[in-house]
């Protein structure tokens, strides 16, 4: 957990399970030229896989081999996890690589105390993928008065599991 103890400016990477971090990543790079601004990147972590399965109906479907198998909350959480252990691995990389110091942390979206925590005014940037203009968490994030970038993103393929209702 970060905590704001100076009013030094900070560049939020906003990263979903469908983020392009690459792009993100550059995008705050150029910001970063421009200030003396902490970096922090955010999983913003997305309930809608453990509501999927609590569906009794839900199943996973093996993109190998084309298997499907019921897709359980046991399951959700190991697909949740390991997008969360990626994502990490690989924007620890990119600051390695940048000689950057950076914090990471995962915060669910219904947890809008610590987005306002986060993101505290108009000194403060955030740069999220387009798609996150779709989520609940954009009304309260254009509340708060700082600077949002959107990054548009090509259709990409997520990843992990895919879930059929």
């Amino acid at each position: 957990m970060t905590k704001r103890s100076d009013k030094k400016p900070r560049i939020v990477i906003a990263v979903t399970e469908l983020a392009p971090v690459h792009q993100l990543w550059s995008a705050a790079l150029k910001l970063l030229a421009e200030s003396r601004a902490e970096l922090l990147a955010v999983f913003i972590t997305d309930d809608r896989w453990h509501r999927a399965a609590s569906l009794p109906f839900t199943r996973e479907i093996s993109r190998i081999s084309g298997m499907d198998e019921d897709f359980t909350a046991r399951r959700a959480i190991q697909v949740h996890d390991e997008a969360i252990h990626r994502t990490q691995i690989q924007i620890q990389e990119l600051a390695t690589r940048a000689d950057l110091k950076l914090v990471f942390e995962v915060l669910a979206e219904s947890d809008q105390q610590r987005v306002r925590e986060l993101v505290t005014g108009s000194n403060d940037t955030l740069i999220a993928p387009s798609v996150i203009g779709t989520r609940p968490l954009f009304e309260e994030l254009r509340k708060l008065g700082c600077r949002i970038v959107l990054i548009e993103t090509r259709k990409e393929t997520y990843p992990g599991p895919e879930t059929r209702h």
